[in-house]
């Protein structure tokens, strides 16, 4: 019973707005439930709420969530329902809400009874079919029409675990062995020359070699980066939006000869920075600073990952689809804009700047590239010589349903003249 009351806990921080983020002592089956409800959050809403004769006040956020929780159970848990049913109506004591006992199992029993009828019928229902809010459905198809459903197919699913061999200190295939002395499997990517991805996600605490700097957790799209910028001994390098500092690591492990600056707002996250470069044994130039706010000596190459919607990573991130709204892709995309003038300013003639989101949305990605190029004469696209996703005028678009990676956009640019 605890993983639920526990499970409520933690949803009801992301239901107020708030990531999703687990304490330390966190247990496995609560984690499952958290992803499990988040990832299912739409289908369970309207189960919950159609068996509901009347909703239950937003003050009562907590049964809310339990009888989602509890649903899920039903559906997914590899446990007899009646266990799921007694262990959900029995937490409304723990809750301190006995009155709702019976109201808890109704809602319980009468899902057990209804539950096949309930699923076709959310099938008609494009949220709950889809699992995805209706200002994301619409986006999603707006940017994609014939890849929509396939995008959020995917994003329903869990991501795989895929690491990055820091090539300073072995080499993959030197790490492969090392992962099977230790008991698990992993398979290097075509295409993505320093990956290797788990057959399946194991705490970064006990990889073996992780606290010696041998390895980091970076996803396939992500590790094509820092290749793109073709950094040279010598070069000044910027990573302008850098928190975590796993580009920044990546940028310095192809090159440690490079002048490498990384900048980030947030003083929280340029400890992560630092603790990643220490980890890994290397340094650069850190900065907490607004990055328009920065000014210095112009740079050889930029790296621009700009904040973003993220809905290239809901498998790994499902509260992403409550925590976004319709608004925040207008308030990203000025940003985004803002961000790219800005980092242009900063970069050498003949220096080169690879622009890129974790973001599935024509708007954060190709229509930024576009829209700030049009009109320019200083400008020249770059090749991405890369298997992954689909090539566009200016970039290149990853899709989290191809190849186990995420979604993510990748455009390089050259700054002449």
């Amino acid at each position: 019973m605890q993983e639920y009351k526990d499970a409520i806990h933690y949803l009801e921080a992301v239901a107020k707005g708030n990531p999703l983020e687990f304490a330390k002592g966190a247990s496995p089956i609560c984690k499952q439930i958290c992803f499990g409800v988040l990832r299912d959050y739409y289908r369970l809403v309207y189960f919950r709420d159609s068996l509901l004769k009347k909703k239950l006040p937003a003050k009562h956020l907590d049964l809310n969530l339990l009888l989602l929780c509890g649903i899920y159970s039903i559906c997914h848990l590899n446990r007899p329902a009646h266990a799921s049913v007694n262990a959900v109506v029995e937490v409304t004591v723990m809750l301190k809400k006995p009155w709702a006992k019976g109201l808890v199992n109704a809602v319980m029993r009468n899902f057990q009874r209804q539950q096949k009828t309930l699923q076709g019928e959310s099938e008609n229902e494009p949220e709950a079919q889809l699992n995805h809010p209706t200002w994301l459905i619409d986006q999603l198809r707006d940017s994609w029409p014939d890849l929509a459903n396939m995008i959020m197919l995917a994003n329903n699913e869990p991501a795989p675990m895929t690491l990055r061999v820091n090539q300073a200190k072995t080499s993959v295939s030197e790490y492969q062995s090392l992962l099977e002395e230790h008991g698990y499997g992993g398979q290097p990517i075509s295409g993505v020359p320093f990956a290797l991805q788990l057959s399946k996600p194991a705490p970064v605490e006990s990889l073996p070699g992780f606290t010696e700097g041998l390895v980091s957790v970076q996803d396939e799209a992500s590790q094509l980066v820092a290749p793109l910028l073709n950094t040279e001994p010598g070069h000044r390098v910027l990573d302008a939006c850098a928190a975590p500092g796993g580009k920044a690591c990546h940028l310095l492990e192809l090159q440690r000869e490079i002048e490498l600056t990384a900048i980030d707002k947030d003083p929280r996250r340029v400890v992560q920075i630092k603790e990643n470069l220490d980890r890994l044994g290397f340094d650069c130039t850190l900065i907490t600073s607004d990055f328009f706010q920065y000014s210095g000596d112009k740079f050889d190459r930029i790296l621009l990952d700009v904040p973003c919607s993220a809905t290239g990573i809901i498998r790994r991130h499902p509260d992403i689809k409550l925590l976004r709204d319709g608004d925040d892709i207008e308030n990203l995309t000025a940003t985004q804009s803002k961000l790219l003038s800005a980092a242009w300013a900063l970069l050498e003639a003949n220096g080169e700047l690879v622009y890129s989101t974790c973001s599935v949305l024509l708007a954060e990605n190709e229509r930024i590239v576009s829209n700030f190029a049009n009109g320019r004469d200083d400008i020249a696209v770059l090749p991405i010589d890369v298997n992954q996703g689909n090539k566009l005028e200016y970039g290149r678009q990853l899709f989290p349903q191809s190849n186990g990676h995420d979604g993510f956009y990748i455009a390089r640019l050259k700054k002449v003249g």
